[in-house]
């Protein structure tokens, strides 16, 4: 593929959320209280601009995510991971994001 065709890819490591009773983004845990895990990386016609952990983005599957780590990803091997539909402004308190970065360790 020429240079023109390429882009930055970065993949991101993400715990899916939900929003609570009082429409605060919340990690969606499991009934023994632990987060899944899961890698979404940035498509060609991903909308949106990365501004950092705690940020929340949507996958293909309007599933709302936050994402807690960034890590760039060869442009060769970007089929490997799955593509994210868009970047939202929005961003979850500091202490779901400190939840979150526990559950990362």
């Amino acid at each position: 593929m020429s240079k023109k065709g390429k882009y930055e890819v970065l993949k991101f490591t993400c715990i899916p959320v939900e929003t609570d009773a009082d429409g605060k983004y919340q990690l969606k845990l499991d009934p023994a209280g632990n987060a899944k895990l899961h890698v979404w990386r940035i498509g060609k016609h991903t909308k949106g601009k990365y501004q950092g952990p705690g940020q929340l983005l949507m996958t293909e599957n309007n599933l709302t995510a936050v994402i807690l780590a960034a890590e760039p990803l060869a442009f060769k091997d970007r089929h490997s991971e799955t593509p994210m539909q868009r970047f939202l402004t929005t961003r979850v308190d500091d202490d779901v994001l400190q939840q979150g970065l526990a559950q990362l360790k």
